[in-house]
């Protein structure tokens, strides 16, 4: 393609959604075009608990250290920390010179200070979504305008990673102390590269880049830097996989199997206008029992192994997603995560469909259809896979439907306890085993976090403990298994795979680059001559 054609087609992308909302115009300005089918439901950085808005909330916001591309923890809007020998007391020194974005009510120039932080993290620590992340924080404190000091009752030594989930993200003083908390839904006001101009739900959203952002330190690859992210909200995947052909999207995540496969296949002609790029995401797809549920396999464990063992992951994860994505062979925890050689899940054996029907006749039954009626209650995006989950099921004579559900309503209902089996997924907030198996501790039942099988055990929360405080290899391993021992034992889920993320990028734009909770970085991000 020649340069010409990609200042035309940037340019007509520009022209045709940013002019309309106010964005510079020039031809060799390039715009980060792309769709997202779940839809955005909020900017507020306390309900980023989905891709789709942890993508919208960290364009415009950051917090006091970030996941880099290499999957390292590194200074942010923090530009250095230090605990003391107990590790209970940090000391955090803030980055000077950063702006906010600009506000109708913030002062014109509006700088990042200690009162910032204070507040964002206070508002996070009493927030029921984000109360866990500062869990055991006694005394929040201001020395001066660039540093903090966070007293924690105990042991905290993930703090540089907890720092970076999005919830934590650092919003102005002046709006947190006189805005409603139903402001910031649909108001982004950080320090991120990107800031927001217009939000037209269901239709686009258009963020401009931040000119005075405090880390505009120069692109080094040759090209046009990106000068904005439009985003779409177009639920059809087939409709944006013919934008994207079309060239009208710089990327399309990989959302439904069979738009996934042709674009492979696409993609290897050589005369491909786009390329694949695919790496480890940690989030673990699981099925979920509420075990204050009404049906039979809510309160009777050997009925839901019993379901479990009859599914063959491998098998569908070939047939319905290409091999996408790694069977979990029982476990929660991504193996990536877990320091040692992992120990087999008790449901995995020679003979999975002899240990089903064990665990059937356990659990009361002589055969799968003398099991009541059951639900699997899920989302669009993920009926067809669960659509091929049911299948060996119902081959076998179990009674088992498919009931699809609105994204927005199926969390809602499954957080309030509302349905007896769905599918859920747990996506990391940091890279570590006890950020993922932490979920199932009793302290994070809804509405205090995503524990939505209602599942209590102290031993398990002993183990969480200790994974959360310890940092000896040894300790940390043996909690792992005993966690995992006790999730195998119980069954109160069904863990089915670890997932990958899956892009495809149209080749004049490079430098997009993510990490393995599948974030973007778009800060060095060009359109490229001659591609």
């Amino acid at each position: 393609m020649k340069f010409s054609r990609i200042r035309l087609w940037t340019f007509r992308i520009s022209l045709g959604l940013l002019a309309a909302c106010s964005l510079p115009s020039s031809t060799k300005q390039a715009v980060l075009l792309y769709n997202e089918h779940s839809g955005i439901t909020s900017l507020d950085p306390l309900y980023a608990r989905n891709l789709a808005n942890i993508w919208a909330v960290q364009w415009t916001y950051e917090g006091l250290t970030k996941l880099n591309s290499d999957n390292k923890i590194v200074p942010c809007l923090a530009d250095a920390w230090v605990c003391d020998s107990t590790g209970k007391v940090w000391t955090i020194s803030l980055r000077k010179g950063v702006f906010f974005h600009p506000n109708p009510d913030l002062i014109v120039g509006y700088q990042l200070n200690s009162r910032d932080v204070v507040l964002s993290l206070d508002r996070a620590q009493n927030h029921p979504f984000s109360a866990w992340i500062l869990e055991g924080l006694d005394t929040l404190i201001s020395n001066g305008d660039f540093e903090i000091e966070l007293h924690f009752s105990r042991s905290v030594p993930d703090l540089p990673a907890l720092l970076s989930i999005p919830a934590l993200s650092i919003l102005p003083a002046p709006l947190l102390e006189s805005k409603p908390v139903e402001y910031w839904r649909t108001i982004a006001c950080g320090t991120g590269m990107f800031r927001l101009q217009t939000w037209v739900e269901g239709e686009k959203m258009i963020l401009p880049r931040f000119e005075s952002y405090w880390n505009n330190t120069g692109i080094t690859s040759k090209g046009i830097p990106i000068q904005g992210i439009a985003i779409q909200f177009v639920k059809e995947i087939q409709s944006a996989k013919l934008d994207f052909l079309r060239g009208s999207l710089a990327f399309l995540q990989g959302a439904d199997p069979q738009v996934n496969d042709e674009l492979r296949m696409l993609a290897q002609q050589p005369s491909a206008s786009f390329r694949v790029v695919q790496g480890d995401f940690l989030n673990t797809e699981y099925l979920g029992f509420n075990l204050q549920g009404k049906h039979p396999a809510c309160g009777s464990a050997a009925l839901r192994k019993s379901l479990a063992a009859f599914l063959d992951v491998s098998k569908i994860l070939k047939e319905v997603r290409s091999g996408m994505g790694q069977d979990a062979e029982g476990r929660f925890c991504p193996l990536s995560l877990v320091e040692v050689g992992a120990k087999p899940n008790e449901l995995q054996g020679q003979d999975q469909r002899a240990t089903a029907l064990a665990w059937l006749k356990r659990a009361g039954y002589n055969h799968p259809r003398e099991v009541p009626p059951l639900v699997l209650h899920t989302d669009p995006a993920y009926a067809y896979f669960c659509s091929a989950l049911i299948y060996p099921w119902a081959s076998e004579g179990f009674r088992v439907r498919l009931e699809v559900l609105e994204r927005s309503t199926l969390k809602s209902m499954v957080a309030k306890g509302q349905l007896d089996f769905f599918r859920a997924s747990w996506i990391a907030d940091y890279p570590s085993a006890s950020n993922v198996l932490g979920i199932f501790h009793s302290n994070r039942i809804p509405p205090n976090g995503p524990n939505y099988s209602f599942f209590k055990n102290d031993t398990l929360d002993q183990a969480c403990e200790v994974l959360s405080k310890s940092t000896e290899t040894e300790k940390q391993r043996e909690a792992i298994e005993q966690i995992e021992s006790l999730l195998s034992h119980h069954a109160p889920v069904i863990p089915l795979y670890f997932d990958a993320y899956l892009r495809f990028e149209r080749k004049e734009f490079q430098g997009l680059t993510s990490n393995v909770l599948n974030q973007l970085d778009a800060r060095n991000a060009v359109v490229v001559q001659g591609e």
